[in-house]
């Protein structure tokens, strides 16, 4: 039965949200709660919270201690039944969260909240779509395996005698990634909540983008080095979804597949010769073999990608829906384009990355 929530927000320096986080969570309804708040290297403006809540449990280190031993200490002295993990760049927008939380841990061990993104700018309006995905995925395997591979761990819920058996958090740069595959592992059941929602900030700037989105695919690198084997024996067992979420996840990956649709070398070069045959005949058959030999290529990929980018418009704008999400076509195409073969190139150089430098990589994060 599930009683009392400890919420546990980790903060590094300061957080622009974090006070309209604070005072939701003073006023929400449910009465069994404990607020404990971790701040790294606090700047004035993070100790001034200490007078301005004084029913919250501050845990303030002049050091760095990281985001998992912050968490992971805190758990040690919080004393709720189940737990409640919050991003400090975040918003609540809902009535009575705590109790949507309490009411999905009645009936799953660890859940995943319905994470939106707060639409304020070109970039954020783009990453919603990467969230959507993300969302529709959790949903997926939370419907038909009961179990999750990886989770947000922006906004999450976990019983608490569960995470003990789960030993915490461990030193990882995607600790949320690593905790979820344990919880695979242990067989613990896995739900989502599309009741449960926060919204999360985005920094506006590409240049801050690409650096969290770098250390996001070291972390994700090092994710796949270490459990590939589950990985790819999960996938022989659930193609069904594995496969499904992968390219919900990754649709540029359908750009990279166009090069086994195109038409064979073969079937260009005999084009190629027969026109060059012509072409020697008449000057007149030159320019089409340069033209139709690169148009071939050119029309196919065109033609594949507007049949990949038109099935994916119409499956996420399945998933808004299904959601609630927003969703706007252009937005989709900047997305699909351009936005998410950029994420898939970083991944895959990252991971690459990984397997050959297994040391420092010089992350500004504290594992």
């Amino acid at each position: 039965m599930v009683k009392k929530i400890s919420v546990l927000i980790p903060v590094y320096k300061e957080s622009r949200h974090l006070n309209n986080v604070l005072d939701y969570l003073l006023l929400d309804p449910y009465s069994e709660k404990e607020i404990i708040v971790c701040i790294d290297e606090p700047t004035e403006k993070s100790k001034s919270l200490l007078e301005t809540y004084p029913s919250i449990i501050f845990k303030i280190s002049n050091d760095r201690l990281g985001k998992v031993t912050a968490l992971n200490e805190a758990v040690a002295e919080s004393t709720g039944e189940s737990l409640l993990f919050l991003d400090s760049d975040l918003e609540i927008r809902i009535k009575q969260l705590l109790e949507k939380v309490a009411t999905e841990l009645e009936k799953h061990e660890i859940v995943e909240l319905k994470k939106r993104i707060i639409r304020d700018s070109f970039l954020s309006r783009i990453v919603s779509y990467d969230y959507l995905s993300e969302n529709f995925t959790s949903y997926l395997f939370a419907r038909y395996v009961h179990r999750c591979l990886g989770i947000n761990g922006a906004a999450f819920a976990i019983r608490r005698n569960v995470f003990l058996k789960l030993t915490g958090f461990g030193h990882e740069i995607c600790e949320d990634l690593d905790i979820a595959i344990r919880s695979w592992k242990a067989g613990i059941d896995f739900g989502y909540s599309e009741n449960a929602e926060v919204w999360n900030s985005v920094e506006p700037s590409f240049r801050v983008w690409l650096k969290q989105r770098k250390r996001w695919g070291i972390g994700l690198g090092n994710w796949i080095r270490d459990n590939w084997k589950l990985l790819f024996s999960t996938s022989l067992r659930n193609p069904k979804i594995m496969l499904p979420a992968l390219f919900i996840l990754f649709p540029s990956l359908t750009i990279i597949l166009q090069l086994f649709f195109l038409p064979s070398s073969f079937s260009i070069r005999v084009i190629t010769i027969t026109l060059l045959l012509l072409s020697s005949w008449t000057n007149i058959f030159v320019t089409p073999t340069l033209l139709i030999g690169l148009g071939i290529v050119a029309f196919y990929a065109l033609l594949l990608t507007s049949i990949f980018f038109s099935t994916y418009a119409c499956i996420f704008y399945y998933f808004a829906k299904r959601l609630g999400f927003p969703f706007n076509l252009l937005e989709f195409a900047v997305y699909f384009l351009i936005y998410n073969p950029l994420w898939l190139l970083i991944t895959v150089a990252t991971f690459f990355r990984v397997l050959v430098w297994r040391g420092d990589l010089k992350l500004d994060w504290k594992v």
